[in-house]
C-alpha cells in the first residue's frame, strides 16, 4: 500500500478521526482537574485572605444575639464580607459539593444567618433582586446540611 492509498482511505482518516476523540478526551479531563484545582486555592485564598477573616470573626461575633443593630461601618463591612462570600459561593460549582460543604458549610451557614438581613436591606436598596444569589443559595443548602449552624436569637428572615 503507497502513502496515496493510505491517504484515500476512509479507515485511515476513521482510525485518525478516533484517535483525535481520545486525545480530546484526555484533554478534557485534565483541564477539567486543573479547573478543580484552580478553583480549590482560589477558594482558600478568599477564605483565608487577612482582612476578611478578621472581617467575618467581627461578624461571628454577632451569634451571641446580643447585638442586633448595625452602625454604618458595620454594615458596610458586612457588606464587603457578603461580596466575598458571594465570591466564594460562585467557585462551588467548580469544586466537589460535598468536599466543600464538608469544610465550610457550618461557617457559611452561620455566616448567612447573621447576613441574610443585610443581603435583603442591599437588594432593597439596590433594585437587584438576585444580588448576591450563590452566598444565599449556598448558605441555605449549608443550613439545610447542618441544621446544628442554626442559633438561637439570630433570624435570618429580617
Amino acid at each position: 500500500m503507497h502513502i496515496r492509498d493510505l491517504l484515500a482511505s476512509q479507515v485511515f482518516w476513521s482510525a485518525i478521526g478516533a484517535i483525535g476523540v481520545a486525545l480530546t478526551g484526555v484533554g478534557v479531563f485534565l483541564l477539567r482537574d486543573q479547573l478543580r484545582f484552580q478553583a480549590w486555592l482560589r477558594a482558600q485564598e478568599i477564605w483565608t485572605e487577612r482582612g476578611f477573616t478578621a472581617a467575618r470573626g467581627r461578624i461571628f461575633a454577632r451569634l451571641d444575639g446580643t447585638r442586633t443593630v448595625w452602625s454604618p461601618e458595620e454594615e458596610q463591612e458586612a457588606l464587603d464580607v457578603c461580596r466575598k462570600l458571594d465570591e466564594f459561593a460562585g467557585l462551588i460549582p467548580y469544586l466537589p459539593k460535598g468536599t466543600a460543604l464538608q469544610v465550610w458549610g457550618v461557617p457559611f451557614g452561620k455566616a448567612w444567618l447573621i447576613l441574610a438581613p443585610i443581603v435583603n436591606r442591599e437588594r432593597k436598596r439596590s433594585g437587584w433582586g438576585t444580588k448576591w444569589d450563590a452566598f444565599e443559595r449556598l448558605g441555605t443548602l449549608a443550613l439545610k446540611k447542618y441544621p446544628e449552624a442554626q442559633i438561637r436569637g439570630v433570624d435570618s428572615a429580617s
